[in-house]
């Protein structure tokens, strides 16, 4: 893992980049595609039970993987619009380093976790909007994602998390950024979601709510609600286990995994053998 980091104008941020090395058994290097991760932490941190195991996950199917360490509150700032133009800026920046590391930039999948879903919820919904994105972000959008992956995601700031509207407030004073689906518009891409309909910090209804929505709009998707398990499972398994933590473990949920990897195949993001 290399560090990497860049600015959105003034504000400077880090990627934790986990590229794929060229195979020289192969005549001619593959592209591969990418994933950048968002973690979860409630705007506080950056979950790392969410970004290297993640990361690690995606390179084992052949795909490169970043972490985007994107904006958090701070007494400076608040979330909003700047993880949007972070994360903007990031795929722009893959273009540039499309050759060096060999990147299908038809390939790009953003996947959040938690608050970190909020951000690639909301890019989804106003981003990819070419006269929202202009508001927010008036350079050139060179890279478009190709889908999303959707893991216990906040979607909308009303629906129970955060419980303390202040703290909302502080992730934007702007409430234009608080209902992802509100935003979102036929130019959205196919979203894999996974959640636990017993996660007791982010309700379930904040992932039913944007199916609901892509649905209405005919964006294609793929929703796995899980009978049992808490929020912030990520891998459910030994790996992102908090030391001596059951509840980090769950063997059906674990699943997740197993069916988005399926999913991506389906979405032509990973072969299919």
């Amino acid at each position: 893992m290399q560090k990497q980091e860049l600015s959105y104008e003034d504000t400077k941020f880090t990627l934790d980049t986990y590229w794929l090395d060229p195979i020289s058994d192969f005549e001619k290097p593959n592209d591969y595609p990418v994933a950048i991760i968002c973690p979860g932490g409630a705007f506080k941190f950056h979950s790392d039970r969410e970004a290297q195991p993640i990361a690690m996950k995606f390179n084992s199917e052949g795909m490169h993987a970043l972490v985007l360490h994107y904006q958090l509150i701070d007494d400076e700032h608040t979330v909003y619009p700047l993880a949007l133009q972070e994360m903007a800026t990031t795929l722009n920046w893959l273009k540039e380093q499309s050759d060096l590391h060999h990147i299908d930039l038809n390939k790009v999948v953003l996947v959040g976790f938690s608050a970190g879903g909020h951000i690639v919820a909301d890019f989804n919904s106003i981003m990819l909007d070419p006269e929202q994105r202009v508001k927010i972000f008036p350079e050139e959008l060179a890279v478009e994602p190709a889908v999303n992956v959707l893991g216990y995601s906040v979607v909308d700031m009303t629906l129970g998390w955060p419980k303390d509207e202040d703290w909302s407030m502080k992730v934007s004073s702007d409430i234009y950024y608080w209902q992802a689906q509100e935003h979102l518009t036929k130019n959205g891409k196919p979203t894999f979601i996974w959640q636990t309909v017993t996660d007791q910090t982010v309700p379930v209804m904040n992932s039913i709510i944007y199916a609901q929505k892509m649905d209405l709009l005919g964006i294609p998707y793929e929703m796995h609600l899980f009978g049992s398990g808490g929020h912030g499972l990520s891998l459910a398994n030994h790996v992102t286990q908090n030391p001596g933590n059951e509840a980090n473990l769950n063997a059906y949920d674990a699943k997740w995994w197993e069916l988005c990897v399926n999913w991506l195949k389906l979405e032509k993001i990973l072969p299919k053998f």
